[in-house]
């Protein structure tokens, strides 16, 4: 959309045409509300305060309940899940969406496969 727009502020330019002035499309969503939609999860767990290996043998139980396509939100405590939830969902085929650390809480989601 930012090209297409561009692209006619130049050719008006060189035209020596005026621009009408449009309104935006009432169907565009922001980056955040597409985000926001996608990080929609169907089951939380919280893997607060354990340690190896047992995030991931949670996850694992989690995610066998969930359909295709829908979305595993895990909260875990564990620095080393940092590296094993990722390899583990890549492993398996799944889909990390979005990953973050808030104090201490790291919060992956996961879209099945």
């Amino acid at each position: 959309m930012l090209i297409i727009c561009k692209f006619r502020e130049l050719k008006a330019l060189i035209l020596h045409e005026d621009i009408k002035q449009e309104e935006p499309a009432k169907s565009l969503t922001t980056f955040a509300e597409l985000k926001e939609n996608m990080m929609k999860s169907s089951l939380q767990l919280d893997a607060k305060g354990l340690s190896c290996p047992m995030p991931i043998v949670k996850t694992k139980k989690a995610i066998d309940t969930l359909k295709s396509g829908e979305v595993l939100e895990v909260q875990v405590t564990d620095k080393g899940a940092l590296a094993d939830i990722p390899a583990w969902a890549k492993a398996g085929g799944h889909i990390i969406l979005d990953q973050s650390e808030e104090a201490g809480v790291i919060t992956f989601f996961i879209q099945k496969a």
